[in-house]
């Protein structure tokens, strides 16, 4: 039956349509090869998000994820790992780069021999000393581990196998790592829950050597010829986001503690931190309630005490603190910089007992005295 043209034309017409569509799609499939969002994702605020990219065994997959966490972004994007596979960087770090990466080395069967004594491990090195040694034998300096073909038939499913030659050396060197730190500090320029590395930590390395006596080829006893740090650890610091903290139920301590660590946050020596809270002690004793004197941890009164009052939470100490500073970085610039500039204790109480408190009666030597027990208790 032969179509009206009318019927053609719209029939080529939608043939087109249909194979562009599919060309598309094509091409979409090219430009944005093993990409995707994670569900978590996509109800995350964009500041949030990153972009990590995973390379397992030659394969590439880039996801689009808020996760926190390596282990958070491989449990999100359905990637398996084994104890005794090797992850870089490890499991527990931050993910704090917009463009993260995320290395994954699997574990393989090996078997480590010695000549008399053969042993199976799963392991994801390929350094042959690390690995006979985890295999649980001793590899004197001078020894010798190599990678030989493995011809037992009943070990086909063994991929590498590996044979230690001894040379008869008599002193055994061991590497240990000596694990980092971690330092948490609270930042109160970053929203509650949000938190950046701001320094990544390194395991440090000890060298440890040993004369090593035998007995019939067995050894018998070791005796230390030296232990040497080469390498000290560094702490990995991160910053905890305490911005928008709502909670207003803190006793009078506990504030005195959270305006230590905020100031610090911002900048102040020890010196300069203990005169600001030498000032505060003075004022209100840390207490974040309204009086006839003023209100809060710094006793605001007039326009100064309205624009608190304005803020969200105004009662709570991390926006008293936060107001603080808006203070100290606005129109009291002049006794930020007398602040920062002091290099005592006396010089430090005075310069914001004067410039910022601007009090009738001051009561200074009271002042500095709290200024002085607040150091002692808390600089390190």
């Amino acid at each position: 039956m032969r179509l009206p043209k009318n019927h053609v034309k719209m029939s080529l017409i939608i043939s087109g349509v249909v194979v562009s569509a599919l060309v598309f799609a094509s091409l979409l499939k090219i430009i944005t090869p093993n990409t995707f969002a994670d569900n978590a994702a996509s109800l995350a605020p964009s500041g949030d998000i990153h972009y990590v990219t995973i390379y397992d065994q030659g394969k590439k997959l880039t996801i689009k994820t808020d996760a926190i966490t390596v282990a958070d972004a491989l449990s999100r994007a359905h990637f398996e790992i084994a104890t005794t596979d090797i992850v870089e960087p490890g499991l527990t770090t931050l993910i704090n780069d917009g463009n993260f990466h995320i290395n994954i080395y699997r574990s393989r069967p090996v078997i480590v021999s010695d000549g008399t004594t053969k042993k199976r491990l799963e392991t994801a090195s390929y350094d042959p000393i690390t690995i006979a040694r985890d295999a649980g034998f001793s590899v004197y300096d001078g020894d010798e581990v190599n990678m030989v073909a493995n011809t037992n038939f009943l070990e086909a499913g063994i991929s590498t196998a590996y044979e230690i030659t001894r040379n008869g050396g008599r002193t055994v060197t061991e590497e240990i790592a000596i694990p980092f730190e971690e330092e948490i500090v609270k930042d109160y320029t970053l929203p509650l829950g949000e938190n950046k590395t701001e320094q990544i930590g390194e395991d440090g390395l000890r060298v440890v050597k040993y004369k090593v006596e035998f007995i019939d080829g067995a050894e018998v006893k070791r005796e230390l010829i030296s232990d040497d740090i080469v390498k000290e650890p560094v702490k990995r610091i991160v910053r905890e986001g305490a911005r928008g903290t709502t909670s207003s139920s803190t006793s009078a301590g506990e504030n005195e503690t959270i305006t230590w660590d905020f100031l610090k946050s911002q900048g102040f020596s020890d010196i300069q931190v203990a005169g600001i809270m030498g000032n505060l002690m003075q004022e209100h004793r840390f207490q974040t309630s309204d009086t006839a004197g003023g209100l809060g941890i710094a006793q605001w009164t007039g326009g100064r005490r309205n624009n608190l009052l304005s803020m969200a939470n105004p009662y709570d100490i991390y926006t008293q603190l936060q107001y603080l500073m808006v203070e100290l970085n606005g129109g009291y610039t002049a006794a930020k910089n007398s602040i920062l500039s002091s290099t005592s204790i006396e010089a430090a109480t005075r310069a914001f007992q004067n410039q910022f408190e601007r009090c009738g009666i001051c009561r200074e030597e009271t002042r500095i005295n709290y200024a002085y027990d607040i150091y002692n208790r808390y600089a390190k």
